[in-house]
């Protein structure tokens, strides 16, 4: 974590920190502003970066002076601690876990935010579902349009055939040209999505009754992923079309 505006807050006053996400998403949030929660105001004097972590989503402040606001005078809700290793993770949390005198939960880091995170998997599941119907639809587009294609050029194809070409040769350059097409659109569909790269949106919390914000990242992971699933469409929609075109009478083709 660094800061990237501001300072950090001083102990014993009631000054706070926001994580970037929460900056970027929420108004009055800047160095300077005052934010009225609890029994007073705070002012923000910082803002802070964790690297895309979920602390970007976390307001930081000093402990014993949110714990008077809130009345929590009875300790700690969770603690954080460092392993030296996964392995020495994994022990470390059955042994907590295991140790009835401590009466807590062991948990991963990466457990803990999946389960904060869980009341956004409706949001993934919606999403899923609408990309399959988009595939679908994708398909459809791309064997109407080279259907489309290999009706208008039956000469073509045909005249090809006469002077020697063969009818894997025909199929294959039909597969290609919608490889090219779906490719096309591929590319297209991710400059149109750049404009929103790094938009930040929030999801409510039903563990800490709190928001979880997360932003769309267009990583190259993401692009690599996007262009092969396109191709794949463009790749099953025009198959059928370039059999049906090497597969074409050349008498017929050639009369129509």
């Amino acid at each position: 974590m660094k800061l990237t505006d501001g300072r950090w807050f001083t102990p014993g006053q009631r000054e706070v920190v926001v994580g970037k996400n929460i900056h970027s998403r929420f108004s009055g949030t800047n160095v300077g502003d005052v934010l009225d929660f609890a029994k007073g105001k705070w002012t923000v004097v910082g803002v802070f970066d964790a690297g895309g972590t979920a602390y970007d989503s976390e307001l930081w402040g000093d402990v014993n002076q949110i714990a008077a606001d809130f009345d929590r005078q009875g300790g700690y809700s969770s603690a954080y601690l460092r392993a030296t290793d996964p392995v020495a993770a994994d022990a470390l949390k059955n042994r907590v876990s295991d140790d009835q005198r401590l009466k807590l939960e062991g948990m991963l880091e990466t457990e803990y935010y999946a389960k904060q995170t869980s009341s956004g998997k409706p949001i993934q599941i919606i999403g899923t579902f609408v990309a399959i119907i988009m595939a679908i639809g994708s398909c459809f587009a791309a064997m109407n349009t080279m259907y489309a294609a290999v009706a208008y050029r039956g000469r073509e194809i045909a005249t090809l055939r006469v002077i020697g070409f063969s009818r894997p040769s025909i199929l294959t350059s039909f597969v290609l040209e919608a490889l090219l097409l779906s490719l096309l659109g591929s590319i297209l569909g991710i400059l149109l999505m750049l404009p929103f790269n790094g938009l930040t949106t929030g999801v409510g919390n039903q563990v800490t009754f709190s928001e979880m914000v997360f932003s769309l990242q267009m990583t190259p992971r993401v692009i690599l992923i996007s262009i092969a699933f396109g191709l794949l469409m463009g790749l099953l929609g025009g198959l059928a079309p370039a059999w049906h075109a090497a597969r074409q009478n050349i008498l017929t083709a050639l009369r129509g």
